[in-house]
């Protein structure tokens, strides 16, 4: 594992030793180079490091070059007897063409985010916590967030009663958003929406059109994206069937959002203001702050 050293608040490897009575986790440090050789640490500064050890030939790795100690793209072309990999660079640059690797020195690359596709699976391990949810390290270029709605199938009060920093878990990608923020879900069953605006029926909005500014519709979220939420509202008239209009990330509360999940879930009922309809574009716009 690795853990912060208080002396100069930097990661450095480290084995626990015990659980101390206030909480504290009491490590003993690999290399302690002149500092203490074991320090207590808060559970929030410490990291488990996962080794696999299971490469095959022929995989893509990034493994760590023995005369530079720097990590490099090559291929797995030989498992040791030893447990180590013999890894062929895939630019020796005047170097070795080949090494032998230990297997906590390598690392698969990272998923480029345009290889992701929403329902693809993984197992991730949960780097850190956050009141509206945990962010977790699944192999791609960038952490996802498991939003705290989609921990669990059932309501989650504290996201820190449910996951801990260091914990393996397995995801669902939910949403890959254009500014490469991904969304995750702990839960399969809660995949629905999560890649955007979802399919529906012919869009007919012309019961909108007379809606008055200021007029307050309930409506449900069917799906949250990185730019906003989907809420399907019934028109005024009750005369055709709901549709669904589109609140924008600046529209779905008075003050700055950062995070739509944290304003509010998909199945949430919520209160809508029509702000603009486009008959035949298919779109609906709406606002969820106060228009006092």
């Amino acid at each position: 594992m690795n853990a912060v050293c208080a002396d100069d608040e930097q990661w450095y490897p480290a084995t626990v030793e015990k659980v101390n009575e206030d909480g504290t986790v009491q490590v003993k440090w690999d290399d302690p180079d002149g500092g203490p050789e074991s320090s207590a640490v808060k559970t929030d500064e410490m990291k488990r490091i996962v080794i696999y050890k299971d490469y095959k030939v022929d995989e893509a790795v990034e493994a760590l070059f023995p005369e530079d100690e720097n990590m490099y793209p090559g291929v797995v072309t030989k498992i040791n007897d030893d447990g180590t990999f013999e890894v062929k660079w895939d630019d020796p640059d005047g170097g070795p063409e080949k090494s032998n690797v230990k297997p906590e020195d390598m690392k698969y690359p990272p998923i480029p985010l345009d290889k992701l596709e929403v329902g693809q699976k993984y197992s991730g391990t949960i780097v850190n916590t956050a009141p509206f949810g945990a962010f977790v390290d699944f192999g791609a270029e960038r952490e996802g967030l498991v939003h705290i709605s989609c921990l669990s199938e059932g309501f989650v009060d504290n996201v820190d009663d449910l996951v801990q920093a260091g914990q393996e878990v397995e995801v669902w990608v939910k949403q890959v958003g254009e500014d490469g923020k991904i969304g995750l879900t702990m839960v399969e069953s809660k995949m629905g929406g999560g890649g955007g605006r979802p399919a529906r029926a012919p869009v007919d909005l012309s019961g909108f059109t007379d809606s008055v500014w200021g007029d307050r519709l309930t409506g449900k979220v069917v799906s949250i994206t990185n730019f906003g939420c989907f809420v399907e509202v019934s028109p005024p008239s009750g005369d055709a069937g709901p549709q669904q209009g589109l609140v924008h990330i600046s529209e779905m509360s008075d003050g700055f959002v950062e995070d739509p999940w944290s304003i509010t879930e998909v199945g949430a009922e919520v209160s809508v203001v029509v702000k603009d309809v486009d008959v035949g574009g298919g779109k609906m716009s709406l606002t969820m702050k106060s228009t006092d």
